[in-house]
């Protein structure tokens, strides 16, 4: 049977695309560099059917063979078409009320996340969120590469039993590590991969948070 939310001790989170509405800025960014390169558009439907980690994977969906060099040299003009305009995304409906409904009930909170550590933590803070987390886990650079191995570490510095501790994501990737992990998850189809794309993967899947609010 499947445990209540409320029953666990912590919550960890993943960033982009879960708690962070930006699969439209990804999608328009992934764009300016399709275009500045002379290669048609992705629509944010193919963008969802092709997103994955490593994200170099992404590149080679879309027809690209890139090598280490070049791969490195696209995520910094993706980053920068990013980080131009990150403070137009909004976090998703019922994110700071879940969290805050989940707070109450004594669970505490962090962020296990792909991107940059320093990007991460400057971004929390401006939407005001860096106080609410224990921890906040970020990318060694900016290329997005695999979690499995640093969740492995994120719970040993937690210092929780993973059956206290539920992980919040959005892709299949998190599936993984939660996994890694040894913890509970729960995905929502709201980010970066279509509900689709999460079936099958033998954790809970949800359209959006407010599925999760209703049962505080």
């Amino acid at each position: 049977m499947r445990k209540k939310l409320t029953d666990y001790r912590h919550a960890v989170w993943d960033w982009n695309g879960t708690l962070l509405d930006d699969t439209w800025l990804c999608c328009a960014s992934l764009n300016r560099l399709l275009t500045e390169d002379g290669h048609p558009p992705v629509d944010p439907v193919r963008y969802r059917e092709i997103f994955q980690f490593p994200v170099i994977k992404v590149y080679q969906a879309i027809g690209f063979t890139p090598d280490e060099a070049s791969f490195r040299a696209m995520s910094v003009r993706f980053m920068a078409a990013y980080e131009e305009r990150k403070t137009e995304c909004r976090l998703h409906a019922h994110a700071e009320t879940l969290i805050a409904g989940l707070s109450a009930a004594g669970l505490t909170h962090s962020v296990l996340s792909a991107y940059e550590r320093t990007l991460l933590t400057d971004t929390l803070a401006h939407y005001g969120l860096d106080g609410r987390f224990r921890k906040a886990c970020g990318g060694d650079d900016i290329h997005a590469g695999s979690k499995e191995d640093r969740a492995r570490r994120h719970l040993a510095d937690l210092d929780v039993r993973p059956e206290d501790v539920i992980y919040f994501g959005d892709t299949a990737h998190d599936a993984e590590a939660a996994a890694a992990m040894g913890v509970d998850c729960v995905l929502a189809a709201h980010g970066h991969q279509h509900r689709a794309r999460l079936e099958g993967l033998d954790v809970r899947i949800v359209d959006g948070f407010a599925e999760l609010v209703a049962e505080l």
